[in-house]
């Protein structure tokens, strides 16, 4: 026969453990899709999947959806980039590396970024929203300092 008592003893103590583990782990504010905004046309240019690395603790992105802009279709190829990049598929190509969170859960920084329209890589620092809705991106390209603003949305 089973030992009821003992049985029972088990199940509470696991019933009383489960929701105190998961609410207990923190929920990190960047992983997840993202839309980018870019600022000056207020269009939407492409969804982004963040995603970060456990060894480095840096965050990365991938495209998985790009938006056509009132005057052409989205880009299917990045065209204008170079090296092993150039004519590769845009959707699901790597076009974040290196972001790292610089002030708990607020303040991002040291990414780089690919813009897959124009080829060109900046490096990136973002402002998480109080809410947690919104990163305002601020991204400059060292080879000519242009500068980029970008909203993204959690999707």
């Amino acid at each position: 026969m089973l030992n009821t008592p003992f049985l029972r003893a088990c199940i509470l103590l696991l019933g009383l453990n489960t929701p105190l583990a998961i609410h207990a782990a923190p929920t990190d504010p960047l992983i997840g899709t993202w839309k980018v905004v870019d600022e000056r046309t207020g269009s939407y240019l492409s969804d982004i999947v963040i995603r970060k690395h456990s060894a480095t603790e840096q965050y990365s992105a991938v495209i998985v959806k790009m938006y056509p802009s009132a005057k052409e279709a989205a880009p299917t190829l990045c065209t204008a980039c170079t090296g092993t990049l150039k004519n590769q598929q845009i959707i699901g190509m790597e076009v974040l590396t290196g972001l790292k969170m610089l002030n708990q859960n607020e303040e991002f920084g040291q990414g780089v970024w690919l813009n897959p329209y124009d080829g060109h890589k900046y490096n990136l620092n973002g402002r998480l929203s109080k809410t947690g809705k919104m990163l305002s991106i601020n991204a400059k390209n060292p080879s000519n300092n242009s500068f980029r603003n970008m909203t993204w949305i959690r999707l």
